[in-house]
Order: C-alpha cells, then sequence, then structure tokens
C-alpha cells in the first residue's frame, strides 16, 4: 500500500521563513527603537519644530518621514495592524496637510495637523506604554521609552490645544490668533510641555474653561506620572529578580 504524498505549497516554505524573520527582527530590534524613537521625537519637537518657527527650515516633509519610521517602528513594537493603521492614517493627513499648504495655507491645515499629533501620539503611548510596563526585566531602553511615554502626553496635550484655540478664538491669553504657519507647532508644544512640567511662566495664559481644564488636567498628570513610573518600574525589577 502506498503511502500518501505530502504535497507542499510553494508559498508554505517562504511564508515561514519570512514569519521567522519578522520574529527575529521584532525581538533584536523591540527595545533599541524605543530609544531610537524617543531621541527621533525630541528631536522634531525640540529642535526642528524651534528652527522652522524662526525660518531656519522650511521643508513640511520632517513630518512625514517621522511618519514613515513611526510606522516601521509600531510595526515591529505592537504587530497590531489597527495600531499600524491609525499611524498611516495620521501619515496620511500630513500628506494632505501638505498638499494644501503648497497650494493656498487655511486653518483646515492646523486641523489635519493637529489630528495627526493627536492620532500619532495616542497610538505610539499606548503601544510604548505596553512595552514599557510589560513583565520582565527593566532595561535602559525601557527606561528610555518610559520618557517616549512623557512625550506623548505632552503631544496629545499639544493637539488639544490646538483644536481649542481654533474652535475658541481667544481661548489662550499671549497666544495669537491661530494661522497656517511653522510657528503654530512651536508655539503649542511650548505651552504644552510647561504645563506638562508645571513650569508656567504665564507668558501663555488659558482664559476658557475648557483650556483651563485641560491645562489642570496636564498639570496633574505631570505631577503623578513620574512617581507612578518610578513606582511601577521598581516593581518590575524586583519581580523579576525574585523570579529568576
Amino acid at each position: 500500500m502506498r503511502g500518501k504524498r505530502i504535497i507542499l505549497s510553494p508559498m508554505s516554505v517562504p511564508s515561514s521563513w519570512t514569519r521567522d524573520r519578522v520574529r527575529q527582527l521584532r525581538e533584536r530590534l523591540r527595545d533599541p527603537l524605543l530609544t531610537a524613537l524617543t531621541i527621533v521625537l525630541a528631536v522634531l519637537m525640540f529642535v526642528v519644530a524651534p528652527l522652522q518657527a524662526t525660518g531656519v527650515l522650511a521643508a513640511h516633509n520632517f513630518g512625514i518621514l517621522f511618519g514613515l519610521l513611526l510606522t516601521f517602528a509600531i510595526f515591529i513594537l505592537s504587530a497590531s495592524p489597527a495600531a499600524v493603521a491609525a499611524i498611516l492614517v495620521a501619515v496620511a493627513l500630513v500628506v494632505i496637510a501638505t498638499l494644501l499648504r503648497l497650494r493656498q495655507p487655511s486653518l483646515l491645515d492646523i486641523y489635519l495637523d493637529a489630528s495627526a499629533w493627536m492620532i500619532s501620539s495616542l497610538t505610539v503611548g499606548f503601544v510604548v506604554a505596553r512595552e514599557v510596563f510589560a513583565p520582565g526585566r527593566v532595561t535602559f531602553h525601557r527606561i528610555i521609552g518610559a520618557i517616549l511615554v512623557y512625550l506623548c502626553i505632552g503631544l496629545a496635550f499639544m493637539a488639544l490645544y490646538g483644536f481649542v484655540a481654533l474652535i475658541v478664538p481667544g481661548a489662550f491669553s499671549g497666544l495669537e490668533p491661530l494661522q497656517d504657519n511653522l510657528a503654530v507647532a512651536s508655539n503649542l508644544i511650548y505651552f504644552s510641555f510647561v504645563t506638562l512640567t508645571s513650569v508656567g511662566y504665564g507668558d501663555i495664559v488659558p482664559v476658557h474653561p475648557i483650556a483651563r481644564s485641560l491645562t489642570n488636567i496636564e498639570q496633574v498628570i505631570g505631577q503623578l506620572y513620574p512617581a507612578t513610573l518610578l513606582a511601577r518600574l521598581v516593581t518590575l525589577e524586583l519581580k523579576w529578580r525574585h523570579e529568576k
């Protein structure tokens, strides 16, 4: 009696090989990507944005380049189609805003940019937080990833302040009415992070009730996050040492 012949599909071996390669790539790059994303996002917000605001840089493609890097990073970190799709939507919004801006600048461009900031900050914050606060050894890259979550919080509130300033002109005293120019992102980043860190220089002040409520929430998060982060990381490290 002849044995049954097992016929392998031509795509089965390459498909299995591809999955193995992707898994190995994730294991090798998952932690370093936390540090890389933190550095790139910090440079984008605290170096590129001010240089654009002062007119030294006039290019609008930094957000698009960062979005492409972000898409790859989210794919490696989460392997979640929903997370990758969200980042792609954010990149698409930035591209559309850039194209519209080249034709005729308008407030619609700022709405699109703010939406992209909100989507990307929430997605990255959620994905990175899962990596940072997951069980296991607390590495250097995970600590840097916690800083990335902190930056994402500031970025999310920056988008919220942008929406409030667009919908309610005059919601912030000391902040000029938003126009589609390169100073918008820099001004909103500045106000968001002086609020998050509870510095509050007073040059930009929220006067609308919604704006005040958002600043209060951000200040509370800015105070509680470092303490919660430290307690969680210490707990994870002690648990890992005990299980080992």
